[in-house]
């Protein structure tokens, strides 16, 4: 508790608003390694190769529009 008062202390806020911010960014993290999870298995499911052959693919789309 003491290193969370200490840590407060030095970002100016209180002690539950930097729990509350830890605990959102802690299940923000979350919502966002299930979604690239599940996006990851779409890619699969689709037929659409790899991660990086994916990822490739729309850097390439991207750049012939640019």
């Amino acid at each position: 508790m003491k290193a969370l008062r200490e840590e407060a202390r030095a970002r100016n806020t209180s002690v539950s608003r930097l729990i509350r911010t830890s605990v959102e960014t802690q299940l923000d993290l979350e919502k966002r390694k299930k979604a690239k999870s599940e996006f990851l298995k779409a890619i699969r499911s689709a037929g659409l190769g790899t991660w990086e052959e994916a990822h490739k693919e729309r850097t390439r789309e991207s750049d012939d529009r640019g």
